[in-house]
């Protein structure tokens, strides 16, 4: 029987509530109580000084969907007071409203089988489950195969804000000729757990293949091996906040196909109201959608604007179905809603959402001067960017009494002043500023780090006027990291000591937990500004006073009170949402202090609303936390994201076809539910931040952590020798800190782009040729940042495509662009550990930027793995290229640390990889997996070297075919003959599952290797179709 294994990988870096953490203890009395021990806010002893905390902000958890508040006074009406004096009497106020919606509609899916071709989608009907503040969505999606032959496809679907999904899977519809809907009496009864999921559907798909939760690296690993055995397997990772890429296989001829995918998400707070709205895509032929509502008694829904539904105590469900592609909910003032659930293995679990009414005290200016930094990467273009201009005007006008002087950074990849000086804030230079901002292209990838660390150049020209300043920072941006360092606390260490204050949109795309940490650890804060009517209240937010959190209590048996987003600090208006094990009843008790005050508050619940929802609210809540922390808290994270089912930085799913696939990789169950039930998540958060809490943000801490990794993953036989182990541990903390050269644009504008380009900007469907073409024109024009600015946006639309980030890495090498490359390298490194040739284009990178120590650290660990056959000669062409660095190293023309470690090892490197004298050696590698490239070298003989003739009369020889994909593949000629060699690539096997597919390969030719008279070509070429024959470059030899 033929074995099809399908594998379904799904990482998700922005997680909704899992963005969040908690540092609280566990106590079981009846009323539990979760105190703050010293030891346990180790992280508030490196937090700024009273002073700076007293300008902390609000710590906006979880999904930015998600802000459910009470009947009570918001944050941005508190902060309102400040400006008490001048303001005016105002009508009451209408109805919040969201953001219009952009041209980008969530729940937008392709089914792409070839670069620009695909699948139409024919069909699709949507479940939706609401429970109190909290949503569930089943999506059924119908593709119809019209083509003779069969096919591989990339499943891309587009989910709301906030949206994390819980389950996946594949098949054959049994209907020949169109959707199979349910009809609205059996949508009403089905389950949507992933077992009801798949047993209401089993008779009406054939072979569905289901995907399980299985940790990251080993569902990476499995999905690899699949490939080796010639099958096509699917791949579905995430791709940025809230875009998911899927592989899916096979795509039959003349076959329905049904793909189906359930998430979980909160409801967005507009005012004191939630709203839920489904979008759907228009230009479906066939689509339904089913709605199912419970809510405690009394509270009041209006369904499209339209019609109302009061609950009561024997009406407290609401179902509706709908044919249209866009309906909304509101809950009208719904207030702190108590959900409660029951998982059988691990028991009982609550959940709420509320702000704490306090008193809002007038005596806080905030600081004098602000810097804005305001993302114009391609995901603010149009909707998010027009929001940051009305939210910057508003600020600078608002806030003219106190915020006197102020700079602004606006970043992509690169970052750049308005005016490289604190201007004073006039009304003539806020126009100024939106007349500048309006004529600026929105395009590129995302560098927040490099955003963050970007301190005003303009200080350093006049020390002693600016050395004491100090300045609040205004980020303008959705936190989504696509490009640079993406670490955690590597981030908010940036920071120091300046208050960050960011802003969440709800709009699709925002990145919570990056916006939590940084808001959290800079003593700022993340303020919700879901609509244009929040505009004017969140402009003067910053200006309030928080109150220090010192302990929670719930009534009722509970225990594990985490609170998402893990807040050192309380403000006026904050919205907090709490989850923890057991039960809960009537209220919540917040023990604040503020100064020398202390006070106590009491926030009534409703009466508990039965969901099965709740579990996996709090495991969400409990894997964000977890997974903060990294390899240090991953054998929890791993258990509780299996357990609960979070797709997240530690667990994926994985989909095989068979039981016996999965024991073959030694996936199987283990006893998740064991460790979930006996390791409270509060007590593992304050363990590591008493163990590690200084070391957070090392970065030779986060390596060497990763190493460490590495070693215990069972399929990847890495083993660091004794002394290597120890020339690490010697090299200082900045050989591990990889700063690329700040880039430097010359076009920043729209003025010169074609009109083809700003549309697929605007829309997000961006054509790869496309890009490459206006790189190009770019690197002709301006320069080779513009150039970078313009293909960088691909990544930016894909941020977790491999391929992509190494064939963007391959132009940014070419263009000399060296530090941009590593960092796209290293994050194909962090998900695809197993693959040998992303170590030694890290090496080869920083060993040309000079990081000497850090390249001999990546030329290692190529080295000394145990890699599969399938790479080929990969051990002996990456050995001779460590051995020309070392004897760099050794004759003093590169500077190490480990220049002892570096002589030592020469003699064995030498002794097992000396090629001996080489006039010639070329070496060829490509982006892409599954696929066969070619070298051929044509001698000045006429005669040709390559697979089928490795080795030729004048000595020129060729290693081992690679036929897998990657490469790296290597020529080498001792005695080159006079005359002309003509390097060639050809495309020998592309993929043959797509219907079409590119390959970009990179050549590096050394002259003379090893010689004082060495020269180095590096060329990169595109091949996009089968058995296509390129001419890369020609060098001459001369007599």
């Amino acid at each position: 029987m033929r074995i099809i294994a399908t594998l379904f990988l799904m990482t998700i870096a922005i997680l909704s509530l899992s963005n969040c953490s908690s540092e609280m203890a566990q106590s079981p009395a009846t009323q539990q109580s979760e105190s703050y021990p010293d030891e346990q806010y180790a992280e508030m002893a490196a937090a700024p000084a009273p002073q700076s905390l007293e300008r902390a902000r609000e710590q906006e958890f979880a999904m930015d969907q998600a802000i459910m508040p009470p009947e009570t006074e918001s944050a941005n009406d508190a902060a309102a007071n400040f400006l008490m004096a001048k303001a005016k009497k105002q009508k009451p106020a209408k109805p919040i409203a969201s953001w219009k919606r952009s041209q980008v509609t969530p729940n937008t899916s392709r089914l792409m089988i070839g670069e620009n071709e695909s699948l139409a989608l024919k069909g699709m009907q949507a479940k939706v489950t609401i429970n109190g503040y909290r949503a569930r969505v089943v999506l059924d999606h119908y593709f119809f195969n019209d083509h003779q032959r069969r096919f591989e496809g990339t499943f891309k679907l587009r989910l709301p804000n906030g949206a994390n999904p819980y389950f996946f899977a594949f098949g054959e519809s049994q209907r020949l000729d169109k959707p199979v809907f349910f009809d609205q009496q059996q949508v009403e009864k089905m389950g949507t757990e992933p077992l009801s999921i798949m047993k209401s559907r089993e008779n009406s798909w054939q072979q569905p293949k289901e995907a399980r939760m299985v940790p990251k690296e080993k569902a990476a690993f499995a999905y690899r091996e699949t490939v080796r055995r010639r099958v096509d397997p699917a791949l579905m990772e995430w791709s940025g906040a809230g875009i998911f890429s899927a592989r899916v296989f096979p795509l039959n001829p003349k076959k329905w196909h049904r793909i189906v995918i359930a998430y979980d998400l909160d409801l967005l707070a507009l005012g004191d109201d939630l709203e839920y709205r489904l979008d759907l895509p228009t230009d479906i032929p066939q689509r339904v959608a089913d709605l199912t509502i419970t809510q405690p008694p009394g509270v009041e829904i209006v369904v499209d604007d339209q019609k109302s539904f009061v609950f009561n105590t024997t009406k407290n469900t609401y179902h509706q179905r709908f044919e249209s592609a866009l309906f909304s909910v509101r809950i009208k003032k719904p207030g702190a809603v108590l959900l409660s659930g029951h998982d059988p293995k691990t028991g009982d679990y609550f959940a709420t959402r509320f702000r704490p009414q306090l008193p809002a005290q007038a005596n806080h200016s905030g600081s004098q001067t602000g810097v804005f930094l305001v993302d114009v990467s391609l995901s603010s273009n149009p909707d998010r960017f027009n929001v940051w201009l009305k939210l910057l005007q508003a600020i600078l006008n608002n806030n003219r009494d106190a915020l006197k002087t102020f700079a602004v950074c606006f970043f992509n990849i690169e970052q750049f002043w308005w005016q490289e000086k604190f201007v004073a804030n006039t009304p003539e230079n806020v126009q100024a500023l939106l007349d500048f901002a309006q004529q600026l292209s929105l395009e590129g990838a995302t560098d927040l780090k490099a955003a963050l660390a970007s301190q005003p150049p303009f200080l350093d020209k006049d020390k002693d006027k600016d050395k004491d300043k100090d300045w609040d920072i205004f980020l303008l941006s959705d936190g989504g990291i696509t490009w640079g360092e993406d670490n955690l606390y590597a981030l908010s260490q940036s920071l120091n000591p300046h208050a960050l204050f960011a802003y969440n949109t709800g709009l699709a795309g925002t990145d919570t937990r990056i916006l939590n940490h940084l808001s959290r650890e800079s003593g700022g804060a993340l303020f919700s500004v879901v609509g244009e009517a929040e505009i004017e209240k969140a402009s003067i937010a910053h200006r309030a006073r928080p109150w220090q959190l010192s302990s929670i209590q719930v009534d009722g048996n509970n225990s594990d009170l985490l609170l998402a987003g893990r807040p050192h600090n309380i403000f006026p208006g904050q919205v907090l949402q709490l989850a923890g094990r057991g039960k809960a009843s009537s209220r919540v008790i917040l023990n604040l202090v503020q100064n020398d005050q202390q006070k106590k508050l009491e926030i009534p619940l409703s009466a508990p609303l039965t969901s099965a929802l709740t579990p996996r609210l709090y495991g969400q809540i409990a894997v964000g936390q977890l997974e903060t922390f990294a390899t240090a808290t991953e054998t929890m994270s791993k258990a509780y994201a299996t357990h609960f089912r979070i797709t997240g930085q530690t667990c994926s799913l994985l989909m095989l076809e068979t039981e016996a696939d999965y024991l073959r990789f030694n996936i199987k169950p283990e006893e998740d539910a064991f460790v979930v039930k006996s390791k409270p998540v509060n007590v593992a958060v304050a363990k590591v931040l008493k163990e590690i809490g200084e070391t957070l943000g090392d970065p030779k801490a986060a390596f060497l952590a990763w190493l460490a990794k590495l070693e215990k993953m069972p399929d990847l036989n890495l083993r660091l020798p004794a002394a290597f182990k120890i020339v690490l541990e010697q090299m200082p903390q900045q050989a591990f800190v990889v700063k690329a050269k700040a880039l430097q644009a010359k076009s920043r504008t729209w003025e010169g782009i074609p009109g083809s380009v700003r549309t697929q900007l605007k829309t997000k469907k961006l054509d790869y040729d496309s890009f490459t073409d206006e790189a190009q024109r770019r690197l002709n024009a301006y320069r080779p940042a513009d150039a970078l600015r313009a293909i960088s946006s691909l990544v930016e639309n894909n941020p977790g495509d491999g391929v992509l980030a190494r064939d963007v890495a391959f132009s940014a090498i070419e263009w000399g662009l060296k530090g941009q490359a590593y960092h796209l390298f290293r994050r194909v490194a962090n998900s695809r550990p197993f693959e040998p040739h992303t170590y030694r284009a890290m090496a080869q990178v920083l060993e040309k930027m000079g990081q000497v120590d850090l390249a001999l650290v990546y030329y290692e660990l190529g080295l000394i793995g145990q890699w599969h056959s399938r790479f080929g000669d990969f051990q002996r062409i990456h050995g001779i290229d460590y051995l020309r660095f070392l004897r760099r190293i050794v004759a003093g023309e590169l500077t190490s640390t480990a220049l002892d470690y570096a002589t030592m090892r020469l003699d064995s490197v030498q002794k097992a990889f000396d090629p001996g004298k080489l006039d010639i050696l070329i070496a060829l590698s490509w982006n892409t997996d599954g696929t066969d490239v070619d070298m051929h070298i044509i001698e000045p003989t006429g005669e040709e070297c390559y697979y089928q003739h490795r080795d030729t009369k004048i000595g020129g020889h060729l290693s081992r075919d690679v036929t897998q994909g990657y490469g790296p593949e290597m020529y080498t000629l001792a005695n080159a003959k006079p005359g002309t060699y003509r390097i060639k690539a050809k495309y020998f096997a592309s993929d043959a599952n797509r219907a079409s597919t590119r390959t970009k390969v990179s050549a590096t030719i050394i002259q003379n290797w090893g010689t004082e008279q060495e020269r180095i070509l590096h060329k990169t070429v595109t091949l996009r179709y089968g058995k296509e024959m390129h001419e890369i470059l020609t060098i001459k030899v001369a007599k």
